[in-house]
């Protein structure tokens, strides 16, 4: 009698071990199932924002989307459907630094499409958008930086410790600052472009930020120079960073891009 006990009593422990292996088994194959479907919808919801954004200009490959160098935009162009791409990257759940990285790419296609829209239907304000009109003598041969300028040209970055010092304490990287510098960056004979970083704090929140203000007074660019979307406005950027493996100084977590290389660190990274 105890022997049967025992025989049903090992009977027993062997079911629950296999129920729990079973139990155990398909919640890994219910979470395996979810994480596949999970990654399925995400590439669902890129593709179809890709799709969206790309209707918007003439052509668009890959390359172009990783380099954000939009091409020219439809003829057809509307502003209902811009509205439906920036809809379509909204749906789009990011959850890691790859997946902010096109949705950030993306939504700068958008913003200079939304730009060349205005500008085709006359809709731009010329003071802040346009430098055709600006007056000779504030051409980039007559521009003077001043003596604390960060100033980049083809020999050298001067004043790099101001930059790197701005870089330590500036936007998250600080905590209620408000410091601020000017960049000049020499762009040839095009002339230069003028950043003014100012790092800002909102104490209620608790939360830093850096303003970014370019000025295209002293810049000509080329007819055929590649539009640099971080330029056509003021923009917003979490912090600054130093990549020594990237080669530059850089403004991270801005409006239009993820990331912006702004100088140069070394000599043999200058344009």
């Amino acid at each position: 009698m105890k022997r049967d006990n025992e025989t049903g009593k090992s009977d027993n422990e062997s079911s629950a071990k296999a129920k729990r292996k079973r139990v155990v088994i398909s919640l890994f194959m219910i979470i395996i199932v979810g994480v596949g479907l999970r990654y399925i919808y995400f590439e669902y919801e890129i593709y179809i924002a890709k799709e969206k954004v790309s209707n918007l200009f003439e052509s668009m490959d890959e390359e172009e989307i990783l380099e954000v160098k939009p091409s020219k935009i439809k003829d057809s162009l509307s502003q209902a459907q811009i509205n439906d791409a920036l809809q379509a990257i909204d749906n789009i759940n990011t959850s890691g630094e790859e997946e902010e990285m096109i949705v950030f790419a993306l939504q700068s296609f958008v913003f200079f499409a939304q730009y060349k829209l205005n500008e085709r239907e006359g809709k731009l304000d010329s003071t802040e958008y346009s430098n055709q009109d600006v007056e000779e003598e504030q051409k980039a041969e007559e521009f003077q930086p001043n003596e604390d300028d960060v100033l980049s040209n083809y020999n050298d970055v001067e004043n790099r410790d101001i930059l790197e010092e701005f870089i330590e304490i500036a936007g998250e990287n600080g905590k209620n600052n408000e410091s601020e510098i000017r960049v000049v960056k020499d762009k040839g004979k095009g002339g230069v472009i003028i950043y003014d970083l100012k790092s800002r704090y909102d104490q209620n929140a608790n939360q830093g930020w850096i303003d970014v203000s370019p000025d295209l007074s002293y810049y000509d660019p080329s007819e055929d120079e590649v539009q640099d979307i971080f330029s056509n406005a003021p923009q917003q950027c979490g912090y600054m960073s130093q990549d020594e493996t990237q080669g530059f100084y850089k403004l991270n977590e801005c409006r239009t891009h993820w990331e912006y290389h702004l100088l140069p660190i070394d000599k043999s990274k200058l344009p």
